[in-house]
């Protein structure tokens, strides 16, 4: 049985990432736990006997962190483009300079693999089809700090240190730790709410997506396959216009195009298709899961857990609120 240290462990991907890996391994969480649903929980999800927590900066991170530990999967930092703007020194601290630290440490300590969270958003704005071999063009603090420490983490790759980068798409689906500040998610959640849907824009900007269940298979088929080695990946599910996303939620829902509100104003410059020339090479076949069972899922959940758009489920809400208190 494998060991397996999720640093950001209690985030959005990190809470359902947590309760998929623990079925077969010992998992180790180390997160500050801002938000708090796994760390409140934690003797109660199943195989909880195989979980332990640190809680901790990863700033302050040490080799004894990683004692016995095989694998890191790397979910740390400021998680999205808005939220790196409010403080663009503290997220270059933590997507680039903690993140490199981290994996340099992990590194000395004795960890064979290090599995790297990164973004799609590296790509920025491209009018073509982009693959792991395009030009990446980062927007944002938050792209250009991943950027940045992908390419330092994966100089560290060596026969007895496996890094495999993994470049998601925009998220969706449900996890405990729910996000709805993500596209698919929040659409979902203003119908839930208000029976209609907002649009930044024209909505003919282009976004790939992929559901944190999908994400979590590829994560347990790496963990599985000791010879992989290091590896760039897109990880991606299918591709979409805002728009036409926006009008598959809303026939789902069963509401016409007249709940749909385009703001001309909110224009959102990042603009992007991706494919994966890795995926299939490395991963192999993907079963991806059907899109209205994650709708259903994600409706379930929100309506189950009485969730609303405060500081635990907005990012941007959140780091607003603690940065404006330092």
């Amino acid at each position: 049985m494998k060991t397996i240290l999720i640093s950001g462990g209690g985030g959005y991907l990190g809470t359902y990432l947590t309760q998929v890996l623990l079925k077969k391994n010992n998992v180790v969480v180390y997160d500050e736990f801002f938000f708090k649903w796994l760390y409140k929980n934690r003797k109660n999800i199943r195989h909880n006997t195989r979980l332990k927590i640190i809680r901790k900066d990863i700033l302050n991170v040490t080799s004894k962190d990683f004692k016995d530990v095989d694998i890191v999967c790397d979910l740390n930092g400021i998680p999205n483009d808005p939220s790196s703007e409010l403080n663009k020194k503290h997220t270059w601290e933590i997507n680039y300079y903690g993140r490199k630290k981290f994996a340099e440490i992990a590194k000395k300590s004795g960890v064979t693999r290090y599995i790297f969270n990164s973004t799609c958003a590296v790509y920025g704005y491209n009018k073509n089809t982009v693959n792991e071999n395009s030009k990446t063009n980062p927007l944002s603090t938050y792209a250009k700090a991943n950027l940045k420490a992908e390419k330092a983490i994966f100089k560290l790759k060596s026969k007895n240190f496996k890094v495999n980068i993994l470049r998601n798409s925009t998220l969706f689906g449900f996890s405990q730790n729910l996000r709805l500040d993500l596209v698919i998610n929040i659409f979902v959640n203003s119908l839930i709410n208000t029976g209609n849907i907002t649009v930044d824009g024209d909505g003919k900007q282009w976004r790939p997506f992929i559901s944190l269940n999908d994400v979590c298979k590829i994560y347990e088929k790496i963990i599985s396959k000791n010879s992989l080695p290091s590896f760039v990946i897109n990880l991606v599910a299918f591709n979409s216009t805002i728009k036409k996303l926006a009008f598959k939620i809303i026939k789902y829902f069963g509401k016409s195009e007249k709940n749909i509100k385009f703001i001309s104003r909110n224009k959102d410059p990042r603009n992007y298709k991706t494919s994966s020339k890795n995926l299939k090479k490395y991963i192999g076949n993907i079963n991806f899961t059907n899109f209205n069972y994650e709708i259903n899922n994600l409706v379930k959940g929100i309506k189950k857990y009485k969730l609303k758009s405060d500081t635990s489920t907005i990012r941007m809400k959140f780091y607003r609120s603690k940065f404006s208190k330092k």
